[in-house]
């Protein structure tokens, strides 16, 4: 079954490789051009709160670059008095702009540090206002420095209440769910926060490098769980675990399982944050460099098509002749 405007068979895989190819310069400059053409705009510097960099960000990857459509599964809606880990499905590139936009802005991603060599137009931005926690994968067993640079990380960007996990611990594009780690579960219940389930369907096919294709239009169902409390099950980590699998696993089944489920549009609500200067400088340099950078492109463009130009010709008459 086709999603999205890719259609199925090998013209579908070509025109989904074309346009991941379209698309990777986009979103390598994605958070530059979020802040000079997304909505909400981050220019109201009368004001003292704007919208969140990482939800102008998420939106105009998710809505007006991908034109991805959010359908609401059911009638839960997300979690956010108080702090939380927000445990999703690992699909694809997609996962990171998607997920983030379903937590408004309010949650910040895990990513390895190996992205920001990848994307770095993108990744050194996020890093810096917090949106993006990069990790290396260190030796077993060193969970303790991890848990530590987390908590760092919630003392230093107030402005996040949460994070999203991929508790699967790789990609997974089966229809089943695979076993969930222990890690950060394990953190979450040692903070005592509180976890909610974000399901998301279809991920993979708005934007993944694994099956090398990009579609835009997709319908994303989006399924939230109850909450699970921490504090309800202070000591006893076993039974935390397994409410959270039991959880897990239902809203996987409501939002992939359901053919006739009841959904309706969904656009998350905006979160608004007060700027520091440091945003504000990181908002005009990065539209600056992303300007200069753009016309560099056209000025190349316009000398390779002036250069192609006489060749064109000379074909053209070698044709004829």
């Amino acid at each position: 079954m086709a999603h999205g405007t890719t259609p199925d068979g090998i013209l579908g895989k070509v025109i989904g490789l074309v346009s991941l190819f379209a698309v990777l310069p986009v979103f390598s400059l994605s958070m530059p051009l979020a802040f000079m053409f997304g909505s909400p705009s981050c220019w109201g510097f009368g004001e003292k709160y704007r919208p969140s960099f990482s939800y102008v960000w998420s939106k105009f990857m998710t809505e007006t670059v991908m034109g991805c459509r959010l359908k609401l599964v059911g009638t839960r809606a997300l979690y956010k008095d108080g702090p939380c880990v927000y445990l999703s499905n690992h699909r694809a590139w997609a996962d990171f702009f998607i997920d983030m936009y379903l937590t408004e802005g309010r949650a910040f991603i895990l990513s390895r540090f190996a992205v920001a060599y990848v994307f770095p137009a993108f990744m050194l931005p996020a890093m810096w206002v917090g949106a993006v926690f990069a990790f290396k994968r260190g030796k077993a067993g060193a969970h303790d420095e991890l848990n530590n640079a987390l908590d760092a990380h919630f003392k230093t960007f107030t402005d996040f209440t949460g994070f999203v996990v991929y508790p699967e611990g790789t990609r997974n594009v089966r229809p089943k769910s695979l076993p969930l780690k222990r890690g950060l579960i394990k953190y979450s219940h040692s903070r005592g926060m509180d976890v909610q389930i974000i399901i998301g369907g279809h991920k993979e096919h708005v934007l993944s490098e694994q099956r090398g294709s990009a579609s835009w239009g997709v319908e994303i169902p989006v399924g939230y769980s109850d909450v699970i409390s921490s504090k309800a099950f202070v000591g006893d980590f076993e039974g935390f675990y397994a409410e959270v699998k039991r959880a897990w696993e239902l809203e996987w089944d409501r939002v992939y399982g359901e053919k006739d489920r009841p959904t309706r549009p969904y656009h998350p609500k905006v979160q608004l944050v007060e700027y520091t200067n440091g945003m504000s400088v990181l908002l005009v340099a990065s539209s600056a460099l992303c300007s200069v950078a753009g016309i560099f492109a056209v000025l190349w463009c316009v000398t390779l098509a002036a250069a192609a130009a006489p060749l064109g010709v000379a074909l053209g008459a070698a044709r004829g002749a």
